[in-house]
C-alpha cells in the first residue's frame, strides 16, 4: 500500500477513535453524575432517618411515609437513568474498542511500510556500492 495512502488511513483512523473516545468521556461523566446523585440520596436518607426518628409530630403527620416515598421514588428514578447510562456505555465501548482496534491495525501497517522502505533503500544502496566495488 502507498504511503500516502496509510497517511491518510492513519489520520481517518485516528480522527474515528477520539471521536470514539469523547463519546465514552460523556458517558462516564453522566454515570459518575448519577452514582454521586446516589451517594447523595443515601446521606440524605441516613440524615433523614436520624432525624425524623426523634420527632413525633413529624410522625404523626405522615411526613415520614412521605419522606421515605419520596426517597424511593428518587432512588428508582436514579438507578433507572443508571441502567441507560450503563447500556449506552457498553455500546460506546465497543465501538471505542474497534476504533482503537483500527487504529492500531493501521499504525503497525505504517510502521512496516517504513521499516520495509527502509530495507530496501538499504538494498539498494548496498547494492550501489557493490556495484561501484566491482566496476571501480
Amino acid at each position: 500500500m502507498k504511503r500516502d495512502k496509510l497517511v491518510q488511513m492513519s489520520r481517518v483512523t485516528e480522527a474515528m477513535y477520539l471521536a470514539e473516545y469523547r463519546k465514552v468521556q460523556t458517558v462516564l461523566q453522566e454515570e459518575a453524575r448519577i452514582r454521586g446523585a446516589l451517594a447523595q440520596l443515601r446521606e440524605q436518607a441516613d440524615t433523614g432517618r436520624a432525624a425524623l426518628a426523634g420527632d413525633m409530630p413529624m410522625q404523626t403527620i405522615g411526613a415520614d411515609l412521605l419522606w421515605q416515598a419520596w426517597l424511593e421514588r428518587s432512588r428508582k428514578q436514579l438507578n433507572i437513568e443508571l441502567s441507560q447510562v450503563l447500556a449506552r456505555k457498553s455500546v460506546v465501548m465497543d465501538r471505542v474498542r474497534q476504533a482503537f482496534g483500527r487504529r492500531n491495525a493501521v499504525q503497525q501497517m505504517q510502521g512496516k511500510a517504513v521499516a520495509d522502505h527502509r530495507a530496501e533503500r538499504r538494498k539498494t544502496q548496498l547494492e550501489r556500492l557493490l556495484q561501484d566495488h566491482r566496476n571501480g
